[in-house]
């Protein structure tokens, strides 16, 4: 079929600018497969064949072919931007597809992409139709030194569309981004859409049987007290930790957040840091203003400020990390901060964080700036604050774009930053860790593919925290290196109330996220710290959160309480071969294929063994064989075990009844509609079973029940010094 459309339209225009193509009168598409997808064709004139650029972007780049890349399948394109590669118009090439032969079909995006010096490679595809822009999606890849990686995504068609763009561009001046290849095709289920995803593809029951090997020889790397933190707002009497009736912090809130054991506490914000004056929230309580927390929103009083929360650190045992405004606030007002909590605050606040998110388009602060901003800002604020007090460690905030998870408006955020900053940054502070995010995900979409998508990310996060921390040893002194916190983290569905998924951070399969996610922290060894988000809340972030009138855990908080209570310091290497599963991705979390069930992580200190072992799978009991390398003899095996019956059971907190505020009904997977304590079950046990598995080594075996976290602890431990 022979498409005629009309370029007049200033949407496609853009579009087609973007792709490099010149726009005719009318355009004639009458191909629905790209041409050339690999790029190995002959060059004709320099360029890839069948990929068109638009003269306009020739003065900003160079395009290459190569025939040898490590890693390549074949002939290799190259763009290399340089300092003209700026406005609507990028160097790239793109290609026009007839989407008639896609209407109504999921069309899949699969792709290799490498960048190197600080390069940015983006391949996006659009469909169009009269109405303009009917849907698009983007892979991105950043720097990886030159390293080609797959990508794959999926859109939706619309029944109404009438083209598709492809085009592979170069962000950025400087660089180089790679493209092997760009292919599109059809998913096995064409049918689907966004609306009705298909149910993830798992491993067969037959297939459910793990490996699991632990070197107690191997130590990886010493685990930061840090690692285990929290946040806390000044919003809302401290989101219910100060109780007004009793002018005191709340006793019941204190306690659960005791038990869950947080090790630093991160306040006033987040977002909230960059509104926020600190001299609001000291002095007599019945002096204290009441202020907006944000531009145009509500107002809380200022109960809760320094001192009321470094007695809740103390209480529960944790550090403080003061995030100072660097949105409306001064180096001066900073340093003053410093200089207080240096003469009158216990515990010692070691950790200053200089901003929130201001690198984000329309942050709610009002005070989102440009990276260049930013980074004046942060010299000014690190120069003023060291002068108070040099034995602070101050983080500047940032972090890389990766795959859908695109919160940073600016890819050179954190480039430019470092060029000039990096001497005085201590940490980096990012988040890279929030999952499922399916704001803008239809209501309808499945549920099962949602908690799958969620429980996939760990693998993508881990990705990008080996990418974050190949950047910061890009331009940091290797005498000072340049630690990583991801000071907010945790599993997010919505923000709105009228969303049906605000509500789902409390469940088992939250909780699963949470372990998962833990353990991808504890194995990447430049993350010095991590805050979940958040301590409490009445509403629906809390991980101790209010039922009945007063406070309870939910299963995301309980099961990082066994992580800070079961685990040790020193991390051994632990392998892990298990069944896997697929997932088309959803919100922020990008297809991926491949994801390991079955997730571990182990300590060895003072004769004491410890094994946290994850269960993602919500049909499967796993039957595990566990190999413990340099390993004579143990005495007992005792285990904690955390699980459910459905993804989305839990404890039954619930939302608070405000008048004039309405909360969507919640989508229901099999179990949310019955959330109560017993939902989620928390059990004690024992394991005798060992057997010798050669030399200086003892094999375990275990059954892992689905949905399930195990804390497993081998007390006594003796270590085969021969292997060693």
């Amino acid at each position: 079929m022979l498409i005629l459309y009309s370029c007049r339209q200033t949407l496609l225009w853009g579009l087609l600018a973007l792709a490099g193509i010149n726009c005719p009168a009318a355009l004639a598409v009458d191909s629905a497969e790209l041409a050339n997808p690999g790029f190995d064709q002959p060059a004709q004139n320099g360029l890839p064949p069948g990929w068109a650029l638009d003269a306009a972007v020739t003065s900003k780049g160079r395009v290459q072919l190569l025939d040898k890349q490590p890693g390549a399948s074949g002939q290799v394109m190259v763009l290399q931007p340089n300092g003209r590669n700026t406005g609507d118009k990028l160097l790239g090439v793109g290609q026009l597809l007839n989407a008639t032969r896609w209407r109504g079909r999921t069309v899949s995006i699969q792709v290799r992409l490498g960048a190197s010096d600080s390069g940015t490679a983006v391949v996006g595809v659009h469909a169009l139709g009269k109405g303009g822009d009917l849907g698009n999606v983007q892979l991105t890849q950043t720097d990886s030194g030159g390293e080609l990686r797959n990508q794959n995504h999926v859109l939706a068609v619309p029944a109404n569309a009438d083209i598709l763009i492809v085009y592979a561009i170069a962000t950025g001046q400087s660089g180089q981004a790679f493209f092997d290849s760009v292919n599109i095709g059809s998913e096995q289920l064409a049918a689907r859409t966004e609306s009705a995803p298909p149910v993830p593809q798992t491993s067969t029951a037959a297939e459910g049987r793990v490996n699991i090997t632990v070197n107690a020889h191997q130590v990886v790397r010493v685990i930061p007290s840090t690692l285990y933190g929290t946040n806390v707002e000044w919003i809302f009497d401290g989101q219910g930790l100060w109780s007004s009736k009793k002018n005191a912090l709340d006793t019941e809130g204190l306690r659960l957040s005791k038990e869950i054991g947080p090790t630093v506490i991160r306040f006033p914000g987040g977002v909230f840091s960059d509104t926020y004056h600190w001299r609001d929230g000291i002095g007599p309580q019945d002096k204290r203003p009441t202020t907006l927390h944000h531009p145009g929103g509500p107002k809380s009083r200022h109960v809760l400020g320094s001192q009321e929360i470094a007695e809740v650190a103390r209480f529960v045992g944790a550090e403080l990390m003061f995030t100072v405004n660097a949105g409306t606030g001064t180096p001066q007002e900073a340093a003053d901060w410093v200089n207080y909590a240096k003469k009158e605050i216990q515990p010692k606040v070691r950790w200053w964080e200089i901003g929130n998110e201001l690198y984000m388009k329309g942050d709610l602060s009002g005070a989102e700036m440009s990276a260049s901003k930013y980074t004046q800002k942060f010299m000014d604020f690190a120069k003023a604050m060291r002068a108070a007090d040099p034995d602070i460690r101050i983080g500047a905030i940032g972090g890389l774009n990766y795959g859908n998870y695109r919160f940073i408006a600016d890819d050179r955020w954190t480039e430019t930053l470092l060029k000039q900053a990096a001497p005085q940054v201590d940490f980096l502070a990012i988040h890279n860790a929030y999952a499922p995010v399916v704001i803008g995900v239809k209501e309808t979409a499945d549920a099962r593919a949602v908690y799958q998508a969620m429980l996939a990310a760990p693998q993508q996060i881990e990705t990008n925290l080996k990418d974050v921390s190949a950047l910061l040893a890009k331009y940091e002194n290797p005498a000072r290196p340049i630690s990583l916190a991801i000071t907010e983290w945790g599993p997010f569905f919505h923000v709105l109330p009228a969303s049906p998924w605000v509500d789902h951070v409390k469940t088992m399969g939250s909780a699963l996220f949470v372990a998962s996610t833990l353990n991808t922290f504890l194995r990447a060894p430049r993350v010095e710290m991590a805050n979940f988000f958040k301590l409490t809340d009445s509403a629906f972030m809390g991980w101790v959160g209010r039922r009945q009138g007063g406070w309870a855990s939910t299963a995301p908080g309980m099961a990082f309480s066994m992580y800070r209570h079961h685990l040790g310091k020193n991390l051994v290497q632990t392998e892990v071969s298990s069944p896997t599963f697929s997932t088309s991705g959803l919100g922020v979390v990008s297809a991926t294929s491949k994801v390991p069930l079955v997730d571990a992580v182990a300590t060895l200190d003072n004769g004491t063994l410890a094994m946290m072992l994850v269960n993602k799978s919500d049909t499967q009991v796993m039957d595990g064989d566990i190999t413990l390398y340099g390993v004579s003899s143990f005495t007992k095996v005792s285990t904690q075990t955390l699980s459910a019956s459905a993804l989305d059971a839990h404890t039954g907190t619930e939302l608070p009844q405000i008048p004039g505020l309405k909360w969507a009904k919640q989508v229901e997977l099999s179990r949310f509609n019955r959330g109560a304590p017993g939902e989620i079950r928390l059990q004690e046990g024992s394991l005798t079973a060992k057997s010798k598995a050669g030399k200086g080594a003892v094999r375990l075996s275990y059954k892992l029940p689905p949905l399930s976290i195990t804390a497993m602890i081998l007390d006594r431990v003796v270590l085969d010094k021969s292997t060693r």
